[in-house]
């Protein structure tokens, strides 16, 4: 049988793997997720100094009622340090809702056996002190193994892609 705590595959007849349940994302967020981060930028926003292109980051999530909360910090490399918590809400297996005071209207994340995929979202990111952009997002997240996962986000601003960000 598949293990459905971690969602891996099973052979079936002649040899086509059976879907198994989806990831629970409570089990799988449940220790720190911790590496680097690179953001591509178009040619024409390279110029920019103030666009950092590498960066660390961390997420966990922690119970919270029946759902979850998300830390994440971005620590990039002059120092500065974005925290940020979405709150989640298991809608039904394979299926949540998350919110963020940063992500107007929030996203619904649908889970897989290999990773998740977000609806399109929108997220205010800090740029000078208090000014924020709204970007609009799309983000997909596949795991390699038990260890090790590729999240990758295109964000686009008025239409135009002003960049991809893969951790």
């Amino acid at each position: 049988d598949a293990d459905e705590r971690t969602g891996d595959d099973v052979a079936g007849p002649q040899g086509r793997a059976l879907v198994t349940a989806p990831l629970d994302l409570r089990e799988v967020f449940a220790r720190p997720w911790v590496g680097s981060a690179r953001t591509r930028l178009p040619w024409w926003l390279r110029w920019v100094p103030l666009l950092p292109t590498r960066f660390e980051f961390s997420t966990q999530a922690v119970p919270h009622g029946d759902g979850v909360l998300v830390h994440d910090t971005q620590t990039f490399p002059n120092g500065k340090v974005w925290e940020r918590t979405m709150q989640g809400e298991l809608v039904e297996p394979g299926l949540w809702r998350m919110t963020a005071d940063d992500m107007p209207g929030g996203t619904t994340i649908t889970v897989g056996s290999d990773g998740y995929t977000f609806t399109p979202y929108r997220i205010r990111v800090p740029v000078l002190g208090p000014l924020t952009v709204t970007l609009r997002c799309h983000d997909e997240v596949r795991f390699s193994d038990d260890s090790s996962l590729t999240d990758t986000i295109e964000f686009r601003f008025l239409g135009v892609r002003v960049g991809t960000l893969t951790m």
